[in-house]
């Protein structure tokens, strides 16, 4: 459905949460636009299934399957350095992905504003990349397109792998078309461009192909554009070296090998690259250091806002609300949290004699004792003092054959001579 916004802009509504407003990105089988999550009310991005005209069904199903691989891909993955996906909508039909927008350029877009990346630069870009694609592996998904266009550089300098939209997953069946070669010709692995099954060592060409890009400023292999001549030469043609020797290019030639079993595991990759990075978690592409993360209780965006998300710039945080309380920066932590505490096991009890443990029991038992407290012990001891002193009398008089009510007088008197 379709809504006037406040500000006049004409948009849509989707799943009856999403406003579109402006358009990210179009290809030629699919659409990306900017929305608005209007229940938990933070910006998303939204990627809808755009089939052209005269488009056989078969085709267009294909499509619809593709869009769907994706969001099943990606949402069974949470990485930092993997697009996170938040729901799936579907509308007349077609299913449409909503994804995390992160305001940002892709690489291909800063080799070609740039030229080419530092090696910091380019380290960054591939110890993140493989971290993502390690996750993805480990999770039975295979990317199939790893490239710079396919690699986005937020503002906020975190880097992360998007578009799996022809990823498979090795749960899936598969899907051939007659004489498709998914991927890009630029950079495909070889054996996939020779028409063998795809297996996620194709994901290390293409990051090996990709850090040749960043560190290059240009693709591997690109024969004077043409597709065909492109495949051709990276079947049959000698793999490129770069230009300088250093760590990544190492890392690039260890990559780029036409043996997929003796490409460099993304482990290693990471172990390679990880000294040139002072703080991985510090990238080093300066942009806005308070980068929007729109949360609960923030302003819808404004039409100005959407206009710069549209033209490839990331809209300002919204002033904090009046009274807003300032959060209190934790504490850094520990180099080391230092070695895990002990298991604590059940240790048999020392033997002691039973006297000590009665009167250790005892003592542990008994109150201390205070004021009126101890004026009642001490009557109380006295009592028992005096009834014990009239027992004993009374029970010597009795063991003597007297009464102990009745005195006797005992005189020399009375006794015999």
């Amino acid at each position: 459905m379709s809504q006037d916004s406040p500000e006049g802009q004409h948009v849509r509504l989707i799943g009856g949460r999403y406003r579109l407003s402006d358009l990210l990105g179009s290809g030629a089988m699919g659409t990306v636009w900017a929305g608005y999550d209007e229940v938990l009310q933070r910006r998303v991005a939204v990627k809808e299934l755009k089939v052209p005209p005269g488009v056989p069904e078969q085709e267009a199903a294909e499509a619809r399957e593709r869009i769907m691989r994706e969001a099943r891909a990606l949402g069974g993955l949470s990485h930092p350095n993997i697009i996170t996906v938040f729901d799936v909508v579907d509308v007349d039909g077609a299913p449409v992905v909503v994804l995390e927008l992160v305001p940002s350029r892709n690489l291909a877009t800063m080799i070609g504003e740039q030229g080419t990346l530092t090696l910091q630069q380019s380290a960054v870009v591939g110890f993140a990349t493989a971290g993502g694609l390690r996750a993805a592996h480990r999770s039975g998904i295979t990317h199939r397109d790893v490239k710079p266009g396919n690699v986005l550089v937020a503002d906020d300098g975190r880097v992360k792998l998007t578009d799996f939209g022809i990823a498979r997953n090795i749960a899936d069946a598969p899907m051939t078309s007659v004489g498709l070669v998914l991927g890009s010709p630029a950079y495909i692995a070889p054996e996939v461009a020779a028409g063998q099954p795809v297996t996620p060592a194709a994901d290390l060409w293409g990051l090996g192909a990709t850090l040749f890009a960043a560190l290059e400023g240009r693709p591997p292999y690109d024969v004077h554009g043409d597709p065909v001549s492109t495949i051709t030469e990276v079947v049959d043609g000698e793999v490129p070296r770069p230009r300088t020797s250093s760590a990544v290019a190492d890392v690039i030639m260890a990559l780029m090998v036409k043996d997929p079993d003796a490409r460099m595991p993304l482990d290693e990759v990471r172990h390679r690259l990880r000294p040139l990075i002072d703080d991985p978690d510090d990238p080093l592409y300066p942009g806005s250091p308070d980068a929007p993360t729109i949360g609960a209780g923030l302003p819808v965006p404004t039409a100005a806002e959407r206009a710069e998300f549209s033209a490839g710039r990331p809209a300002p945080l919204p002033p904090a609300p009046t009274g807003a309380r300032h959060l209190v920066e934790p504490a850094p932590l520990a180099t080391s949290p230092g070695p895990l505490p002990p298991a604590r096991t059940r240790q048999p009890a020392p033997v002691r004699p039973v006297a000590a443990t009665a009167s250790r029991r005892h003592s542990a038992a008994a109150p201390p004792v205070t004021g009126m407290a101890a004026v009642g012990l001490v009557v109380a001891g006295a009592a028992v003092v005096v009834a014990g002193a009239i027992g004993g009398w009374t029970a010597t008089r009795l063991l003597a054959g007297q009464s102990p009510f009745t005195t006797a007088t005992v005189s020399s008197a009375d006794t015999a001579p």
